[in-house]
């Protein structure tokens, strides 16, 4: 049966339906292209493609594949071809004589292009003959233009079966991909499609012709060779004015379709297409079959429009919707190195990106995940038991939490203890006098190495002239202060002067002392800190009040202020104040007054809310923080002193 195809620019010259037809009576003389023409649309529609040229390596297998200059080969070596229609005489219903041997020609993009597929298509003609030029060829051309390197399926017809042109289709697909190199082509990025009978042709090879499907499922007789081992699965169908099925038969059954698993399937027919019922069923077959379906209906178009309507770019819009999406490495994630200082590893990540999720995970020695921190730019994990530790910090994209960069990773980050060393009965000649004091080194002092430093201010009890022991050894304060600090913040110089009172002399001679030890060792001075308990605290709140640009921040434990408030204030040198709730000696409400005096001053210069936090905070302790059994609770300031809380506030500030 005969129809003329309309389309908006006129009448063009007709193509066979797939209704019913069983025979074809062939010209008396079927004319076959040169090479050069393959791209040539004008004259004889009905003439072939180029057959494979003679005398050389022209098979699939044999001849070596060209990524640039257009080929045809043979599909098969003559004598090992799977079927089971036993075919010898042409007696004029047939396309093809019996001693055809299918074959592919490719049509390739130019060689500054880069391709993003390859299509092999199949040309309709009802199983009777093959349209090449008013199907595949022009489509072709169009899809090249589109960026895909195509490739014409002359398959088997009639009288041999579906199944059998199945597996030439299957064959040049493994050839493809066997060659996805060459072709500069995604392995699975291939693509079978077929006009009318050639889309049919398509669906049974991606249906039942799949995966590890070789000829032997034909033709017991065929040898497998090298290219069955190549996976014959297709990224995606399209069928063009066509569907799954049989000649004219649509396949409809839901099940069959579903347990067949398409891949993503591209349909595109006319409004006055002859079979548009069937083809609209099928549709919703494969629909609820949970296939992915892209349809195109052309306004006024009828069967056969091969490539005219404009359709490729919308096939290749649908094609880039399924293919799998190039998956670039990802960027990098700045991160600096971690410091690990005392007890604690700091990380920081360098972002600004409000769509990030950060994540830093610490493992230990043996790769047990040992913490987490989410979300922060900056942190860190403190309180570590010694050993060595590996951190890997990820970052996600907020409420998908894909991964925005690579992982990064630090490994060997050792927690150690401080071993330090003790220095008893020092004496510093000042001008107010000879001052006793001890100090602890880190064992391993480096002079070339920069150290944070701590004052830390005993009470009377370790006042120079209330220690019996002559000469000195002890100095309990001291020596726990430095203990806790190191364990916590990992090298430090600790300076403790027993002092022979607390007023202004032991403040000027504390001021001394420090001024000394900067001057005498590597001591960082953005990272000097003041801890003072009872009658030092008494004597540091004069220091601090004397040079406040000289500490990071101080500590003002159980003890009272003596100093003046407003050079604090103005230097901005932050100040944690603590007390028992029912310290004995004192009292809390020296520790509130204490912070009254401070607040005010800030806030004379304008400092309030978040900064004034930042800067002052007044911390009184209920009974039960301290230890079960405690006689004394401002003796019970020393837990107080070696609050690790505490101490991360205050080295939480550095001096700029």
């Amino acid at each position: 049966m005969i129809i003329s195809r309309i389309v908006k620019t006129g009448i063009i010259l007709t193509a066979m339906l797939s209704v019913g037809i069983t025979s074809y009576a062939a010209p008396t003389e079927t004319k076959v292209d040169s090479p050069s023409n393959i791209r040539d649309y004008t004259g004889d529609w009905q003439r072939k493609p180029p057959f494979p040229v003679e005398g050389v390596s022209n098979t699939v297998t044999t001849a070596r594949a060209d990524g640039y200059t257009e080929q045809s080969l043979y599909l098969w070596d003559k004598n090992n071809v799977p079927a089971r229609t036993n075919y010898t005489t042409n007696n004029g219903n047939y396309y093809d004589d019996p001693d055809f041997v299918p074959y592919v020609t490719s049509m390739l993009v130019p060689e500054d292009v880069k391709p993003k597929g390859a299509v092999l298509l199949c040309a309709g003609g009802a199983f009777a003959f093959r349209g090449d030029y008013t199907d595949t060829a022009p489509t072709a051309e169009e899809m090249n233009k589109l960026g895909y390197q195509c490739f014409i399926v002359d398959y088997r017809l009639h009288p041999y079966t579906q199944e059998e042109g199945a597996l030439d289709l299957q064959r040049a697909v493994r050839f493809v991909r066997k060659n996805a190199d060459i072709y500069r082509i995604d392995p699975d990025n291939i693509v079978v499609a077929g006009f009318s009978a050639g889309g049919i042709q398509a669906g049974e090879q991606a249906m039942n012709f799949k995966g590890s499907v070789n000829g032997t499922a034909l033709d017991s007789s065929y040898i497998p060779d090298e290219l069955d081992e190549v996976n014959a699965d297709v990224a995606a169908v399209g069928v063009i004015y066509s569907f799954y099925g049989r000649l004219s038969v649509a396949e409809l059954d839901v099940e069959k379709l579903r347990n067949a698993n398409l891949p993503p399937t591209y349909v595109c027919y006319g409004t006055n297409e002859v079979f548009r019922s069937q083809i609209e069923r099928h549709i919703t077959a494969l629909r609820e079959a949970g296939v992915t379906v892209g349809v195109n209906m052309l306004e006024g178009y009828s069967h056969g429009f091969g490539a005219n309507g404009n359709w490729c770019p919308d096939f290749d819009e649908f094609l880039m919707s399924v293919f799998p999406k190039e998956e670039l490495p990802l960027p990098e994630l700045e991160a600096d190195e971690p410091i690990v200082e005392g007890r604690s590893i700091k990380f920081s990540v360098n972002t600004n990106a409000d769509n990030m999720y950060l994540i830093a995970a610490l493992y230990d020695e043996n790769g047990t995940l040992y913490a987490v921190r989410t979300d922060k730019s900056e942190g860190e994990f403190g309180d570590l038991p010694d050993g060595s530790y590996k951190m890997k910090i990820f970052a996600w994209e907020k409420g998908t939490m894909k991964p925005l960069t690579q992982c990064v990773s630090f490994d060997d980050l050792k927690i150690e203890r401080t071993e330090l060393t003790e220095y008893l009965n020092n004496t510093l000649d000042t001008a107010d006098g000879t001052l006793h004091y001890t100090y602890y080194l880190p064992s391993g002092y480096d002079r070339n190495k920069a150290y944070p430093m701590l004052m830390t201010l005993p009470g009377w009890s370790n006042r120079f002239n209330t220690i019996t022991t002559t000469p000195l050894t002890d100095n309990a304060y001291a020596k726990s202060n430095a203990e806790v600090w190191t364990e916590l913040n990992g090298d430090m110089i600790v300076v403790s002067p027993n002092l022979t009172d607390w007023g202004e002399k032991s403040a000027r001679q504390t001021i001394e002392l420090a001024d000394w030890f900067i001057e005498n060792y590597n001591v960082d001075t953005s990272r000097i800190y003041a801890a003072g308990f009872s009658a030092g605290g008494e004597t540091l709140s004069r220091v601090v009040d004397m040079r406040p640009e000289l500490f990071a921040a101080y500590l003002h434990c159980a003890t009272q202020w003596d100093g003046g408030y407003d050079t604090v204030a103005e230097h901005k040198m932050p100040v944690y104040i603590s007390m028992a709730e029912h310290d004995e000696y004192y009292g809390s409400d020296t520790a509130r007054r204490a912070y009254e005096g401070l607040k005010s001053a800030y806030e004379g210069i304008d400092i309030t809310g978040d900064e004034l936090d930042d800067l002052l905070v007044l911390d009184i302790k209920p009974d039960e923080y301290f230890p079960a059994g405690t006689s004394s609770y401002h003796g019970g300031g020393w837990y107080i002193a070696h609050d690790r809380d505490i101490i991360r506030w205050l080295t939480g500030h550095k001096r700029a």
